[in-house]
């Protein structure tokens, strides 16, 4: 209340208003003056405090709009009395969301990243610009989860040089794995690294009427989805004058550095290869034409692959035992074979006095020889891993080059089967593409 409204106040309840001659009650005009005391002195302590309270009391309108985009107070109950507590804006909240969701199996923010872009831009990302001495020849789909590339076999030509170009820019060195001429189906193996991004198996009909299908174009280093027509089923002709039943006929042209592409359906999984053929003409030579080569065709070659078409396996190059002491367990080396990574790393073996002890692979412990070797098989050719050692009672870490086993048979122990992986739902749709 200002001085104004109090000065209006005493003039409305003063009792010498009430006329003339009329009774004083001395009992509440001491209280009247005593309020009236009061309520001045409340006025000048309001005059006399400080800008500071005074702003705080009557707000600026860059205040009162800062409060108003504000988020909302907590308001608790204590002891009957409102207590206004504002609230506080939690800036590590979002990374310890994301951090829990890692934790807890969920997908990761560069995960999240991927997953947000289009349909397109994702599958593009399994597609690989097959090359020899910088020249394109043509492009390759990714096995999903294995790393290897699906491929025609026509644009290869001669000879083994032959590098793939990945979604990063990166460049592979890759070999012919495994081919079926009469499909023009190839299939190439890198000889480092591992892509881990590819592109599954699709299970419904890419030539239904309703069915918006795509392949992929290579322009600048660069690959991209373009539209495609697929007109029906037919029989062509392939390689060494196979009849192929089934193949599908385009309706759209297709470049030559083209060929190899994965036709995609609406999801981004592979309905088809591209790949090259002869379409029959009754009494003339066949007209070659592009065409796809089915799911059906693709399962078929892929079932057919050799047990030497696989990745080379990674190699540290030492001998070792468990051991555990009174601080560790781990892989104690005995033997660091000669031009070995573990030996370009200055890994230590021997006796127990003078040798290293491995207790991680890049993070992950190892107590047994075993666990040692299938802690280095889950990575590939050309990685840096690190290792943890206990050498002395110390501990210290070193990085290593992994590189392919010398022996070519050991790059090849086990065949873990190539396939174009089915759709990640289980159902009907899926049990009758692996059927």
């Amino acid at each position: 209340m200002n001085e104004t409204s109090l000065s209006v106040f005493a003039k409305a309840t003063a009792p010498g208003d009430a006329g003339p001659g009329a009774p004083v009650d001395t009992s509440p005009v001491k209280r009247w003056r005593r309020s009236l005391a009061f309520a001045l002195a409340l006025s000048v302590a309001g005059a006399l405090a400080s800008p500071a309270a005074r702003a705080q009391d009557a707000p600026d309108e860059e205040a009162q709009e800062a409060e108003d985009e504000a988020p909302p107070p907590v308001q608790q109950q204590k002891k009957g009395r409102r207590k206004v507590i504002p609230a506080r804006v939690d800036v590590g909240a979002k990374d310890r969301r994301a951090t829990a969701a890692d934790a807890k199996g969920g997908p990761s923010e560069k995960d999240r990243g991927k997953a947000e872009l289009p349909v397109e831009e994702r599958a593009a990302r399994g597609v690989a610009i097959i090359e020899r001495g910088g020249q394109v020849l043509g492009l390759g789909a990714l096995l999903a989860g294995d790393g290897r590339i699906l491929t025609a076999l026509s644009p290869l030509g001669a000879g083994n040089d032959l590098t793939a170009r990945l979604a990063d820019g990166t460049t592979v060195r890759v070999k012919l794995g495994h081919h079926d001429r009469a499909w023009d189906l190839a299939l190439l193996v890198p000889q480092t690294g591992k892509w881990a991004e590819g592109l599954t198996a699709s299970s419904r009909d890419p030539v239904r009427p309703d069915a918006q299908i795509r392949s992929f174009s290579a322009a600048r280093g660069k690959v991209a989805a373009v539209p495609i027509v697929l007109r029906s089923h037919r029989s062509l002709i392939g390689g060494d004058d196979r009849q192929l039943e089934e193949a599908i006929e385009l309706g759209s042209r297709i470049s030559p550095l083209d060929l190899g592409a994965p036709i995609v359906d609406e999801e981004g999984r592979v309905v088809a290869v591209l790949g090259r053929g002869c379409a029959p003409n009754e009494g003339k030579p066949c007209t070659p034409v592009a065409f796809g080569a089915p799911i059906r065709a693709i399962r078929g070659f892929l079932r057919t692959v050799p047990p030497t078409a696989v990745q080379p396996a990674a190699w540290l190059g030492i001998q070792g035992v468990s051991e555990a002491s009174q601080v560790a367990k781990g892989v104690r080396v005995t033997v660091v074979h000669p031009e070995s990574p573990a030996e370009e790393a200055r890994l230590k073996g021997g006796d127990r006095a003078g040798s290293d002890m491995i207790l991680a692979v890049d993070g992950v412990p190892v107590t047994s020889p075993e666990a040692l070797a299938d802690a280095i098989r889950t990575h590939a050719v050309g990685e840096k891993v690190p290792l943890t050692l206990l050498s002395g009672g110390k501990y210290r870490q070193v990085t290593v080059l992994l590189r392919a086993a010398p022996d070519p048979k050991a790059a090849a122990s086990k065949n873990p089967g190539a396939e174009l992986p089915p759709p990640s739902s289980s159902g009907k749709a899926t049990e009758e593409y692996r059927k």
